[in-house]
């Protein structure tokens, strides 16, 4: 379980930048009151982020818990009242920045949680071979987390306003209608 728990560690920090990207983007297309709270929480989300990852652990849990319980009300009024539809604000990205949230809540809850159970002893004797089990699989959770993060964060990103108008992926632009040298253009017969 050590192993697990150790692996599962970044997981709320990496969540929290997902979610303030997805918030951030958001908030750039977003209008009327909806842009500056997505931009609040989007900040907030990436700044809780680095923090936590910095110290290694989810940060102020009570504050945390509050912070997010109150974003995930706050979007689903805004979907359920219609604010989030007549503001610019579509969904998916928004449900995708949900999860993220519920992520660090859940963290945020299971840290207090283990705060309030007493201590237990560590294992004795295993020294440096727990060590580098612990380092493997931080190290595992990390890419495994990301790639998670990343799975759910870029179509999410991609669904916002500032993602509809980013360069089509898979094409590259010059800027001009000239034909690159060398290129053979379809069409022209030389």
């Amino acid at each position: 379980m050590h192993a697990l728990a150790a692996a599962l560690r970044s997981w709320p920090m990496l969540a929290a930048f997902g979610a303030g990207l997805v918030l951030a983007a958001l908030a750039a297309g977003a209008g009327g009151a909806m842009q500056p709270a997505l931009v609040v929480a989007g900040v907030a989300a990436l700044g809780w982020g680095g923090l936590a990852f910095r110290a290694g652990r989810v940060i102020a849990p009570s504050a945390t818990l509050v912070a997010t319980a109150a974003a995930l009300v706050g979007m689903a009024a805004a979907v359920s009242t219609g604010a989030a539809a007549m503001t610019d604000v579509p969904p998916g990205p928004l449900a995708a920045a949900s999860v993220f949230i519920v992520v660090v809540a859940l963290s945020a809850g299971l840290e207090l949680r283990a705060r309030t159970r007493p201590a237990r002893s560590a294992g004795r004797g295993r020294g440096d071979r727990v060590a580098a089990t612990s380092d493997t699989a931080r190290l595992i959770g990390l890419v495994a987390g990301a790639a998670l993060v990343a799975a759910l964060a870029t179509p999410a990103l991609a669904a916002t306003e500032a993602g509809e108008h980013a360069v089509p992926h898979g094409s590259h632009q010059t800027g001009t209608d000239a034909p690159l040298p060398g290129v053979e253009q379809p069409g022209h017969s030389h």
